[in-house]
């Protein structure tokens, strides 16, 4: 656990100095990967804006219950925000509704598997100047080409809590 956190404040603050996109945001949900599921998991993460309207993100699921963190999957993805600019680079607002297609790569601590990942988000409300965004339903597909099995992911929703390009940078 401690390494997560140290790794997550060393990625967030990697882009405190850069351009005008460079958002940079929290991130703290539901989610889940293994079906059935036998308990709770949960999701979080850093998520840095690279231009308009795409963001890296570097994200992690852990179960809660009942073993906290006995098994983990880890990933970074690229996103596009597919219905206008997710932020403006300014005090004026980007889209606040938007849907988000994300391409990327994961790794399972449960069984070493990794591979690649694509995932959609169908409703993504706010924007980084509002300092807050909720991802809701979103869902991703995955090949995990060392154990050669699907792997799909499901997040009821997700909160995202803006760090970096608020409106408390423009004011």
């Amino acid at each position: 656990m401690k390494r997560i956190l140290i790794a997550l404040l060393l990625l967030s603050s990697l882009a405190l100095p850069a351009a005008d996109h460079h958002d940079i945001s929290l991130s703290f949900g539901h989610s889940m990967y293994k079906w059935p599921e036998k308990g709770i998991s949960f999701s979080y993460g850093v998520n840095i804006g690279l231009s308009a309207r795409w963001e890296m993100n570097i994200w992690g699921i852990s179960e809660a219950v009942p073993r906290p963190f006995g098994s983990s999957m880890f990933g970074l993805d690229f996103t596009c925000a597919l219905l206008g600019p997710r932020s403006t680079a300014s005090k004026i607002a980007g889209t606040g509704l938007n849907t988000l297609l994300s391409i990327g790569c994961f790794y399972r601590t449960d069984n070493n598997g990794a591979g690649p990942m694509v995932s959609i988000t169908p409703l993504a409300v706010g924007s980084p100047i509002s300092g807050r965004r909720e991802r809701i339903l979103k869902t991703g597909v995955g090949y995990d080409a060392v154990n050669n099995e699907v792997v799909v992911t499901f997040s009821l929703i997700n909160l995202d809590l803006y760090v970096r390009g608020t409106y408390r940078d423009y004011y």
